[in-house]
């Protein structure tokens, strides 16, 4: 035996008297040197290791399908995984996961962009949504058979060009070719027979988009009554004329051109049909100041900030406090619109009333814990109380998304607006004050599809005295809920017996469960 450095590896192998043989550890790597069996595994196996990380790299490196399908832009990737399953990112607020077959692939489809411009433009022609769920699905049936074939034939070229340049065998890489493809129309294979339609019935959400089903309840649900839903946009506007024509002929109190008009929101949640609503309304009417008593989205997520941007567009002033549906990134994305004014727990004046509000102290969009917080809801509402007790002069109206301790505000202030309960309610207070709780003006948003019994779509015109900034009389409009294209209007006077609309002398809290 003979060892050179700890480097060589010597063997006495040679016929006598010829030179020792010696053989580095780089000829010990070369598969001349190896056994007769070894080299016939690796012969079969770095093809096959090779087109299959071949594969896997081409995948990742562009596998990835980019295409417009309506007004989302979406990529969709089909990728190597060890259990099959189809996910939807919708980043920020999380993805939907879906187990729709037991192939060793996973569909990937991420919402990368939404076309904002071509989206109000469905918004603004309430018939073409009708077709909008069509052409969403067949346009993503499209691009998935697109991305299919680029996604197999960018697998079947990664894995043979990763054997021809390690490999620089043809026979080796023909077989990694081979490979390849087998790995490809086996996986797709396999994906079809185990494809199971009804998982779309029972999908898992991830991150913030979990809370999904307890907010607006069962997709199929919302799904059957889309057709119903875009029908009703259409009749929207059109009936807000109606009802303006009909006040013009009331025979009770009639404004004049002095009188300050408020038009008073509430819980839009994000259904899109409110906007045309509100502004109809506050052009019929001529109001001076919208105010919205906070829930104008559903989850508080940056992602839903796009929604608030028809504010700019209004051409008035929009008054504004925070629901237990809205974030702080919320209340910003609405302070962002040029005649935004975010009530925050100082007094503003706007179109000639002293305003004060202060944002619910909950940030609840999960229904789940909304219990769990009543006594921060208490102990806020206290607080801004004792604010809005020492201002001088005193505010003309408070602000306040929940109505539940109203009863703090008794005294401080003539008038109270608020939401949340999605019923319009108003009463008087034992010290005078009158606490107006609107109805849901985005007829309780998608939640309002999940149930036969629609929710209506209310908001209110109020008329106050230029002098004395009191209010004299108001109008509630009521539109129809889902399917329904009826409008209504009450005309009510300050001072006068109200009937059903007064409610109790001392109300219940409104309900914590739905809202």
């Amino acid at each position: 035996m003979c060892y050179e450095r700890g480097v060589d590896v010597a063997t006495e192998t040679s016929p006598p008297g010829d030179p020792v043989r010696r053989h580095t550890w780089r000829d010990l790597t070369r598969p001349a040197t190896w056994p007769s069996w070894l080299r016939r595994v690796f012969t079969v196996a770095s093809p096959v290791a090779l087109a299959l990380a071949g594969a896997w790299l081409g995948l990742a490196v562009a596998g990835t399908t980019q295409a417009y399908v309506g007004p989302l832009a979406i990529d969709v990737e089909f990728r190597p995984a060890f259990t099959g399953e189809s996910v939807i990112h919708l980043d920020p607020v999380g993805a939907v996961v879906l187990d729709t077959h037991s192939g060793p692939v996973t569909l990937d489809i991420s919402v990368r962009q939404v076309d904002l411009d071509g989206l109000s433009g469905y918004v603004a022609d309430p018939s073409s949504i009708a077709g909008l769920d069509e052409q969403i699905t067949t346009g993503i049936q499209d691009v998935l058979v697109d991305a299919a074939v680029r996604a197999a034939l960018t697998a079947v070229i990664g894995g043979t060009l990763a054997a021809a340049l390690v490999l620089r065998s043809v026979r080796q890489t023909l077989l990694a070719a081979g490979v390849a493809t087998a790995a490809v129309v086996g996986s797709y294979g396999l994906s079809a027979l185990t494809y199971d339609p009804e998982s779309v019935r029972e999908p898992a959400y991830t991150g913030p988009l979990a809370a999904a089903p307890q907010l607006i309840g069962n997709a199929e649900d919302i799904a059957t009554n889309f057709d119903a839903y875009a029908d009703q946009l259409a009749g929207f506007v059109a009936n807000v004329a109606a009802v303006y024509d009909t006040t013009l002929n009331l025979q009770t109190f009639q404004p004049n051109d002095d009188t300050i008009r408020v038009l008073h929101v509430s819980d839009l949640h994000l259904n899109p049909a409110a906007w045309d609503v509100i502004d109809s309304v506050a052009e019929q009417y001529d109001v001076d100041v919208i105010v919205d008593s906070g829930d104008i989205v559903d989850q508080g997520t940056p992602l839903e900030n796009s929604y608030v941007r028809p504010i700019a567009d209004l051409g008035r002033p929009y008054v504004f406090v925070k629901g237990n549906h809205d974030s702080v990134a919320t209340a910003a994305a609405v302070a962002a619109a040029p005649n935004a004014v975010v009530l925050d727990g100082e007094p503003a004046e706007v179109g000639g009333l002293r305003f004060m509000g202060a944002p619910d102290p909950r940030f609840t969009p999960d229904k789940s814990v909304r219990g769990v917080f009543d006594e921060q809801l208490q102990e806020g509402t206290e607080e801004f109380a004792e604010a809005a007790g020492d201002l001088d002069p005193p505010p003309d109206v408070i602000v306040y998304h929940d109505p539940s301790n109203a009863e703090l505000f008794d005294g401080i202030a003539p008038l109270v607006l608020s939401g949340h309960a999605h019923k319009r309610d108003t009463y008087v207070l034992d010290e005078g004050t009158r606490v107006m709780v609107q109805g849901s003006t985005g007829g309780a948003g998608l939640r309002g599809l999940r149930d036969e019994d629609p929710t209506p779509v209310d908001l209110s015109v109020l008329y106050f005295d230029p002098e004395t900034k009191s209010l004299v009389a108001w109008d509630d409009l009521t539109l129809g809920g889902l399917g329904q294209t009826s409008a209504e209007i009450d005309r009510h006077q300050a001072g006068e017996d109200d009937g059903a609309a007064q409610g109790p002398e001392n109300p219940s809290p409104a309900p914590d469960l739905e809202n």
